[in-house]
């Protein structure tokens, strides 16, 4: 049973629990997520248990899971992290886990509910993130929101035997207050 911190029409974002760790190593393990996270190692119960907590240490992190509103079910997780409360900077991830629910606009409202929760919330002026600058799918949820691209990290992650460029995307306060105003 999952209590929602913050709700949108689709799914909910609910505080990581004890409870979710089966369902993160499940999802962190999947060939497809990995891949696309480029993730290299399987994780164990005890490794994806450190790596939520680690995260959560010294709040380096607000974290959530994405609940589908429809099916009840933990899909996903995000998180806000490496805070910098001077410039009010955080780095957006997220990671839906349940490969049936990808292009179906729930990855999509978490990020909105997340990026509203932290401009709105916690008076943040900057949110950036890095994305495989061939993910046109996630480029184009993220330029949906107010994303821009604002460089190109060359050939900053290697998989299956090549070499992957990553943008940098950031959005502003005031690149989320002017699309909010529209």
């Amino acid at each position: 049973m999952y209590t929602p911190f913050l709700s949108g029409k689709k799914v909910d974002l609910c505080p990581v629990g004890p409870d979710d760790m089966e369902i993160l190593q499940k999802g962190y393990n999947d060939p497809d997520v990995r891949d696309a996270m480029f993730m290299y190692f399987p994780l164990t119960a005890e490794d994806t248990e450190k790596k939520i907590s680690k995260m959560a240490e010294n709040e380096q992190a607000i974290q959530f899971m994405i609940v589908d509103k429809e099916s009840k079910k933990a899909v996903g997780h995000l998180a806000l992290v490496r805070p910098d409360w001077v410039s009010r900077m955080m780095t957006f991830y997220i990671v839906l886990l349940d490969k049936n629910v990808w292009g179906k606009g729930l990855g999509t409202e978490a990020t909105r509910l997340i990026v509203d929760y932290g401009f709105d919330m916690l008076n943040l002026n900057r949110i950036q993130l890095h994305v495989n600058a061939e993910n046109e799918a996630a480029k184009a949820v993220y330029k949906k929101i107010g994303f821009k691209h604002e460089g190109t990290l060359r050939q900053a992650m290697y998989k299956n035997g090549r070499y992957y460029d990553f943008w940098l995307m950031g959005i502003l306060a005031e690149d989320h207050a002017a699309l909010n105003s529209e």
